[in-house]
């Protein structure tokens, strides 16, 4: 899974082409899933709920499309945040499957073992976190995500939506590196937003 400014980069540069109307609700949207992990990496349930997931990937793709169908209607007035909620979903699933094992080849490479490439992954995250929040849409992105209006959904409550927002948004400095990333680039950005493309993601949550 990648990290909430790589979720935001890619909500970012998206929006425009889905047509969304609300901007800030659907960029907040689309970090909320992980607002569980707030006060340190939830666990496998809560995680799991917030993001609608099973184990095995087409299933965890089926839900999604559920979910969508089934509220669509409940969110109606806030539909871009539903919108966006999905799209982190998606994302993630899209990067898990073009990027991710990308970079796990690569710190094969280093020579980190199984049990390693996990908290690698992160640091590689964390380093990449460092380039993009410095680069000058991040600006924007803040503002937009300060101005969303946060609802309850799945297992993510407004509040704690709300404190998630706040930390991305004004600190989320323990998850940011100065050093450049070694191996994630923009490239990585473009490759996930073209699976999301190439494999029709973007309708599914859409409900087209």
């Amino acid at each position: 899974m990648p990290s909430s400014p790589v979720h935001l980069k890619v909500a970012y540069l998206m929006c425009d082409e889905l047509g969304i109307k609300n901007k800030a609700d659907f960029i907040l949207g689309a970090i909320s899933p992980d607002c569980v992990n707030l006060s340190g990496f939830a666990s496998e349930e809560l995680r799991y709920g917030a993001h609608i997931r099973v184990r095995d990937y087409d299933l965890w793709k089926k839900k999604l499309v559920d979910f969508y169908n089934d509220n669509k209607e409940k969110y109606k007035a806030n539909s871009d945040f539903l919108k966006g909620y999905l799209f982190h979903c998606w994302t993630d699933i899209a990067w898990d499957e073009v990027v991710q094992p990308k970079l796990f080849e690569y710190l094969g490479t280093l020579g980190f073992g199984y049990d390693d490439m996990t908290k690698q992954k992160w640091q590689e995250l964390y380093r990449f976190n460092g380039k993009l929040v410095r680069e000058p849409y991040f600006a924007e992105v803040r503002k937009l995500v300060k101005a969303a209006q946060p609802q309850n959904i799945a297992a993510c409550d407004i509040d704690t939506i709300i404190k998630y927002r706040d930390y991305v948004a004004d600190d989320y400095k323990d998850k940011i590196y100065d050093e450049e990333p070694k191996f994630l680039n923009d490239k990585h950005i473009d490759d996930t937003m073209s699976q999301m493309r190439k494999q029709g993601y973007i309708k599914q949550f859409m409900g087209a």
